[in-house]
Protein backbone atom coordinates (compact mmCIF):
# COMPACT_ATOMS: atom_id res chain seq x y z
CA UNK A 1 0.00 0.00 0.00
CA UNK A 2 1.24 3.58 -0.91
CA UNK A 3 0.64 6.51 1.65
CA UNK A 4 0.14 9.19 -0.79
CA UNK A 5 -0.37 13.03 0.37
CA UNK A 6 -1.85 15.57 -1.99
CA UNK A 7 -2.01 19.45 -0.77
CA UNK A 8 -5.12 21.55 -2.22
CA UNK A 9 -4.21 24.88 -1.27
CA UNK A 10 -3.98 24.79 2.75
CA UNK A 11 -5.24 21.37 3.05
CA UNK A 12 -3.22 18.14 2.99
CA UNK A 13 -5.15 14.53 1.99
CA UNK A 14 -3.51 11.86 3.09
CA UNK A 15 -4.62 8.64 0.67
CA UNK A 16 -3.62 5.02 0.93
CA UNK A 17 -3.92 3.52 -2.19
CA UNK A 18 -3.11 -0.25 -2.82
CA UNK A 19 -2.46 -2.18 -6.06
CA UNK A 20 -6.08 -3.51 -6.06
CA UNK A 21 -7.39 -0.04 -5.57
CA UNK A 22 -6.25 1.09 -8.37
CA UNK A 23 -7.00 -2.01 -10.62
CA UNK A 24 -10.69 -1.58 -9.77
CA UNK A 25 -10.37 2.26 -10.55
CA UNK A 26 -9.13 1.17 -13.70
CA UNK A 27 -11.59 -1.48 -13.93
CA UNK A 28 -14.56 0.98 -13.37
CA UNK A 29 -13.38 3.56 -15.79
CA UNK A 30 -15.52 3.46 -18.66
CA UNK A 31 -15.44 6.01 -22.03
CA UNK A 32 -18.12 8.03 -20.99
CA UNK A 33 -17.63 7.99 -16.77
CA UNK A 34 -14.34 9.23 -15.91
CA UNK A 35 -15.24 11.35 -12.75
CA UNK A 36 -17.57 8.75 -10.47
CA UNK A 37 -14.45 6.00 -10.99
CA UNK A 38 -12.48 8.80 -10.02
CA UNK A 39 -13.98 9.80 -6.75
CA UNK A 40 -14.64 6.25 -5.79
CA UNK A 41 -10.76 5.97 -6.06
CA UNK A 42 -10.68 8.81 -4.03
CA UNK A 43 -13.28 7.94 -1.25
CA UNK A 44 -12.17 4.37 -0.94
CA UNK A 45 -8.45 5.55 -0.19
CA UNK A 46 -8.69 8.69 1.45
CA UNK A 47 -7.95 8.81 5.50
CA UNK A 48 -10.25 12.11 6.25
CA UNK A 49 -13.48 11.37 3.82
CA UNK A 50 -15.06 14.59 5.62
CA UNK A 51 -12.20 16.90 4.43
CA UNK A 52 -12.40 15.16 1.30
CA UNK A 53 -15.88 15.92 0.46
CA UNK A 54 -15.64 19.28 1.67
CA UNK A 55 -13.00 19.81 -1.23
CA UNK A 56 -14.81 18.41 -4.04
CA UNK A 57 -18.32 18.16 -3.39
CA UNK A 58 -20.47 20.90 -5.34
CA UNK A 59 -24.09 20.37 -4.24
CA UNK A 60 -23.69 17.43 -3.46
CA UNK A 61 -21.78 16.15 -7.11
CA UNK A 62 -17.80 16.23 -7.55
CA UNK A 63 -16.15 18.55 -9.21
CA UNK A 64 -14.53 17.07 -11.85
CA UNK A 65 -11.64 18.95 -12.76
CA UNK A 66 -10.35 18.65 -8.97
CA UNK A 67 -11.22 14.95 -8.77
CA UNK A 68 -9.86 14.41 -11.17
CA UNK A 69 -6.65 15.88 -11.19
CA UNK A 70 -5.88 15.10 -7.83
CA UNK A 71 -7.09 11.18 -8.90
CA UNK A 72 -4.29 11.69 -10.82
CA UNK A 73 -1.82 13.22 -8.92
CA UNK A 74 -2.39 9.85 -6.31
CA UNK A 75 -2.17 7.19 -9.61
CA UNK A 76 1.40 8.96 -10.74
CA UNK A 77 2.48 8.87 -7.42
CA UNK A 78 1.75 5.69 -6.22
CA UNK A 79 3.74 4.44 -9.72
CA UNK A 80 7.21 5.49 -7.67
CA UNK A 81 10.37 5.98 -10.03
CA UNK A 82 9.47 3.34 -12.28
CA UNK A 83 10.79 4.22 -15.73
CA UNK A 84 9.16 3.05 -18.97
CA UNK A 85 9.62 3.33 -22.49
CA UNK A 86 9.92 1.88 -26.05
CA UNK A 87 13.04 0.47 -27.73
CA UNK A 88 13.41 0.04 -31.56
CA UNK A 89 14.49 -3.21 -32.07
CA UNK A 90 18.11 -2.52 -33.92
CA UNK A 91 17.53 -3.16 -37.60
CA UNK A 92 19.29 -6.78 -38.90
CA UNK A 93 21.34 -6.45 -41.94
CA UNK A 94 19.87 -7.26 -45.20
CA UNK A 95 20.68 -10.98 -46.58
Amino acid sequence: MAEVIVAVGEQDLVFDVSMDDYNRFINETLPNDKVNPAFNLLSRTAKDIDALKKLVLVDGKPNGMIVLQMAGVVVVDMGGDIEISIKKPKSSPKA
